[in-house]
């Protein structure tokens, strides 16, 4: 498990889960498989996350964003 400071917030995000490959399947496919992946990569937070980030799905993409730039060099 890793963290990063996000919009002021320390959120942990589990780093080899970003680069599952059933993980990204998940995400791709959409839907509830979507939402299933972003919980396991926030560590079953994801709905917490989302509360700390004012309930805002455009500060959520965001993060998601900034964590799937970080996955290409994760040694934390």
């Amino acid at each position: 498990m890793h963290t990063i400071s996000f919009e002021g917030h320390d959120i942990s995000y589990d780093a080899k889960a970003l680069k599952s490959w059933k993980v990204q399947k998940k995400l791709a496919r959409g839907g509830a498989d979507a939402y299933d992946a972003v919980d396991v990569i926030l560590c079953g937070k994801s709905d917490d996350v989302a509360e700390m980030l004012g309930d805002d799905a455009d500060k959520m993409t965001a993060l998601l964003v900034t964590l799937g730039s970080l996955s290409g060099d994760s040694k934390n």
